[in-house]
Order: structure tokens, then C-alpha cells, then sequence
């Protein structure tokens, strides 16, 4: 890459730079000064390492570094091509560089470990080329250009790197290195993201997964999970969902999602709360400025979190963890739905709707986002203190002028009965299906002068809304498309409409919701008000 000094600095805007996806300032400025070029090694051991034939479909190097397209594994760990993208967000020059090593394949003889680095930056021209912007570390060789280093050539660059030297004959020699120049990330921020995501395998005692991290001054820091707080509540419901209980516990609650029509049993939840701290944080010394939110874990067969659900930001709060059942067919399922970055389960997807599996698999994921929302609210429910005796409550304003009145003391008189209606309001609301997912609510809202009202006519204005129920709460606003009566309109951006009500000749007005998911619940709102003539 014998291009990089030229346009950085002769190009003010750097506007080159942004072609390339590079930041405006890094490393390169000074790449040919004295100073120390900041690096990251991001170690693996024990495991298969990228095997197979380069250049082939069959080549695990060749479709993590230097493919394009998507590939999904057959392991279900993700996806080749695509998961590329999280080594380039590390370095900030966006080069990374792999040293892998594995037992000899049969398509493969002979060949234990390979190198080879990667340049990602964006397409651009330097008069009179043009560049593709991907550059390769490796052999060059005229006949299939750049190719990796093999075996001993391999190890002579990897040592010459600073990187140790693998032997596939070792018990833990197996496995890649990445070399990322320039990184983004902090060691502190590495640790909290394998804390905050990795803990499902950091803390699983079946299988062997350890993760250390190594500072320049040579400090190591191993990811704690229980010691944080926040986490701790979801490895207590990880536990519970994956170890059967022998107590049942107020604060504790374990489900097993049961089979539902063609859909397979697709997992377990664990849920738990804290009564005394952030379940009740307005009734607790809970800090203030904290979002708190009712979060459940997702995770399938790779030990991972997925999302970290948002089922509701209502009190009490709970905490959870859903792990998918190791069944193949469900672990698949919810990695079809997952995105690029497979950072949540997807229920719907226009891109595969002629897809029959892809169409499964987001049935799939919704019943499973679904019932885990149906359990943490019946979860929530149970926590909420019982209404207390009616013999044991106490009004104290009632009990004041109680005793006066008994005393003698009251010299008050009751007062005045409320004022009768002058606007009769009906409104007849029905759910009607949309398609297997979503519902609509339709109905007709009649507003008529009552009989208390003196005069057969008035104008005023009427208002009609429907809002999601949030637990007993005015949630969001659901849009609604309204057909008014004759002599009606609307008087601005508040949903009200102006015209004149009568006395037995009610005014109709026939309404219709956006479609959206069945399991929301949602209340239409009628309110009308006279206008009154100014004094």
C-alpha cells in the first residue's frame, strides 16, 4: 500500500480519508515518526481454528477476512463474512491481521497454520487507478495474487509481530490470534463488553471458557461478573432458568415454554426480582438518575447474550434470562432472525416472506418475545403488594371530620351534587383481526345534547383517541383515521373537531386504528366540551 502518505496531508479536507473510512486524524500522521504504534492481540486458544483450503468456500480464513458475502455457520455461532465488521470497528486504520492454527484436513494436507492481513478501507481513485481499497498482507504470488503465509513462514511473521507461536501438537496450541493496529477500544471497555455479554459462558460450570486481559504495562484483568451488581441479578435468573428448583421463592419464578401448535418447546425462562433495592427503587434508596427498565436476557446454544429485552419500564422491576432450548432445530430458528450484528431476534423480515423456514423461525422468535412478555407481567402481578383489609384503612381527612361532626363541631354543610352532563357520549369499540399478528380497533363515537341541557343546539368540539394501556397507564398515542359527521372539522393539531351538537339527533363519528401487534392493549378516549360565547 504504497499510497497511504500521499493525500492525508495534501488533502486539507480530507476528504480522501473519508473515502477510505478513516478518522481525519490517527496514527498515520506520524506512521513514519519514532513513536509507538498502539496495538491489540485478541487471543484464543483450544479451539478448531480456521481450517480448510484457501480461496474455497470450505476455507474458514478466507470467508472471516477476505470474503464478502454472507455465510452462515454451521455451528450456529454466527455468521462468516459479516462478523469481519467487528475486527474493522476496532482498529481505527481498519487493518487486522490473523494468525490461526488447526489439525490437517484432508482437502488440506500438510498445511497446520496460516497468516494472512487485511486492509479495509473504502473504494477511491488516485489518478490515473483506481483501488477496490481491500489490501492483503501475505504472498504474493502473480497467478491468485496475495495468498497467506503457511506453517514455518507462518511462525517467522507471527514472531516477527510479536505475537507467540502456535504448535497444533499442543493441548491448547489450536485456536487464532487477531492483531488489530491502532485499536478503539480500551482495555477497561474491552472488560465491561465480555462482562456485559459473555458472562452466560464465563459462569456456566459445563464448559471450559476463560477470558483474560493484558495491558501494556503488563497488569492482567480477568472479567468478574458476579461482582457487578446489575449482572448478578441476571446470572440468579440464568440459575434459574437452567437448574431446576427445589423451593419455589416469592421473588423467584422459573418457566418452562411448553410446545405451541407446529412450533417446538423453544426454551426456559428465570426471573427475579429484588424487593428491597431496584424492584420498588421510589420506595428504596435507589439511585435516582437510574433508566430502570424490566430486562430478560436472550441467549441460544453459543452461551452468549443476544439483547438484553425490553419488556416495560413499569414498577415492580424484574430481571431475566431466557436460554433456548439446545434443541437444533430451535437454536437455528432464532439465528435465521437474528441481523448482521446478531444482536436481537427479529419477528418479521419482508426481505424472506416467500422464505417457509426463515417464515417459521420469526414465528418462532415472536412467540418466544411474546410469552416471555405474558410471564413477566403475570410475575410482576404476584410482587405487588395485596390491597390492604378495608377495616385496616385509614382516612385521615375522613376521620378529621368525623370527629367533629360527632363532636358537634362541624358547622359545614355538604356540597353541591355535581353539575349534570349537557353532552351525551357513547362509543362502541371493536378489535377486528388484521392477519395472524395485528389487530385494528374500529367502532362508531356518538355525541348528542342530554336533556339537562337547555336548548336544542350548541357549539362544540369533540376529541377522540385511542392509547396503548401500559399496565393501567395512558401509554402511546395509537393514530387513528376518523370519518366525521356533516358540519364537523377539525380545528387544529390536537385532534379536536368543531361543529354543533343537537338534541336527539346524535352526531356519529366512525373510527379505525393503525394495525398493530394483538398482545398490546389499547382504550379509545371520547371527551366533548361546549363552546361557550365570549363575555
Amino acid at each position: 500500500m504504497d499510497y497511504d502518505s500521499q493525500s492525508p496531508q495534501e488533502d486539507p479536507s480530507n476528504t480522501l480519508r473519508r473515502k477510505l473510512g478513516i478518522p481525519d486524524e490517527c496514527c498515520l500522521d506520524s506512521i513514519t515518526d519514532t513513536n509507538e504504534l498502539s496495538y491489540l492481540v485478541i487471543t484464543e486458544r483450544g479451539t478448531t481454528g480456521m481450517y480448510g483450503p484457501w480461496g474455497t468456500d470450505k476455507s474458514r480464513l478466507y470467508l472471516a477476512l477476505a470474503s464478502v458475502g454472507y455465510t452462515p455457520k454451521v455451528e450456529g455461532g454466527g455468521s462468516y463474512g459479516y462478523g469481519k465488521a467487528g475486527l474493522i470497528a476496532g482498529s481505527d486504520i481498519r487493518t487486522v491481521i490473523a494468525y490461526t492454527c488447526f489439525h490437517a484436513q484432508d482437502d488440506d494436507p500438510g498445511v497446520t497454520r496460516r497468516l494472512l492481513g487485511m486492509t479495509y478501507w473504502g473504494q477511491h481513485n488516485i489518478p490515473p487507478d483506481t483501488y477496490l481499497g481491500f489490501a492483503r498482507f501475505g504472498v504474493y504470488k502473480p497467478e491468485s495474487q496475495v495468498e497467506p503465509y503457511m506453517n514455518e513462514e507462518a511462525d517467522k511473521v507471527a514472531e516477527s509481530l510479536g505475537l507467540d507461536i502456535r504448535n497444533p501438537e499442543d493441548k491448547n496450541g489450536t485456536g487464532t490470534t487477531f492483531l488489530l493496529l491502532a485499536p478503539t477500544v480500551k482495555p477497561c471497555d474491552l472488560l465491561n463488553a465480555v462482562e456485559r455479554y459473555w458472562w452466560p459462558a464465563l459462569e456456566d460450570p459445563s464448559i471450559e471458557f476463560t477470558v483474560s486481559i493484558q495491558t501494556t504495562d503488563g497488569t492482567v484483568l480477568h472479567p468478574k461478573p458476579r461482582s457487578n451488581e446489575t449482572l448478578r441479578s441476571f446470572i440468579e435468573a440464568y440459575e434459574m432458568a437452567t437448574v431446576p428448583q427445589d423451593n419455589q421463592h416469592q421473588n423467584k419464578r422459573r418457566h418452562v415454554m411448553q410446545s405451541s401448535k407446529d412450533l417446538p418447546a423453544p426454551g426456559t425462562l428465570g426471573l427475579i426480582a429484588n424487593p428491597d433495592s431496584w424492584s420498588f427503587p421510589h420506595q428504596t434508596n435507589t439511585d435516582p438518575n437510574v433508566d430502570h427498565r424490566n430486562l430478560v436476557a436472550l441467549m441460544r446454544h453459543p452461551k452468549m447474550v443476544v439483547e438484553y429485552y425490553d419488556t416495560g419500564r413499569n414498577q415492580p422491576f424484574v430481571r431475566g434470562a431466557f436460554v433456548a432450548d439446545d434443541n437444533t432445530k430451535v437454536d437455528k430458528a432464532l439465528r435465521l432472525t437474528e441481523p448482521k450484528a446478531h444482536d436481537a431476534w427479529q419477528t418479521r423480515s419482508d426481505n424472506d416472506a416467500t422464505n417457509t423456514e426463515a417464515t417459521q423461525a420469526y414465528r418462532l422468535a415472536e412467540s418466544v418475545l411474546r410469552r416471555i412478555k405474558q410471564e413477566v407481567r403475570k410475575f410482576r402481578e404476584n410482587l405487588k403488594p395485596p390491597p390492604r383489609p378495608q377495616e385496616q384503612m385509614r382516612l385521615p381527612e375522613f376521620d378529621r371530620l368525623m370527629a367533629k361532626f360527632m363532636n358537634g363541631q362541624s358547622g359545614s354543610h355538604a356540597g353541591p351534587p355535581p353539575n349534570p352532563r349537557d353532552i351525551s357520549i357513547s362509543s362502541t369499540p371493536m378489535a377486528e383481526r388484521v392477519d395472524d399478528k395485528n389487530v385494528r380497533v374500529t367502532g362508531q363515537a356518538q355525541f348528542v345534547l342530554s336533556d339537562n341541557f337547555e336548548g336544542d343546539h350548541a357549539p362544540a368540539k369533540v376529541k377522540i383517541s385511542y392509547r396503548f394501556d401500559e399496565d393501567g397507564r395512558v401509554g402511546d398515542k395509537i393514530p387513528l383515521e376518523i370519518t366525521q359527521p356533516l358540519g364537523f372539522k377539525d380545528i387544529d393539531d390536537s385532534g379536536f373537531f368543531q361543529g354543533v351538537l343537537h338534541q336527539n339527533k346524535p352526531a356519529v363519528f366512525e373510527y379505525s386504528s393503525k394495525p398493530h401487534p394483538a398482545i398490546w392493549t389499547g382504550k379509545v378516549y371520547t371527551e366533548a366540551e361546549l363552546i361557550l360565547p365570549e363575555n
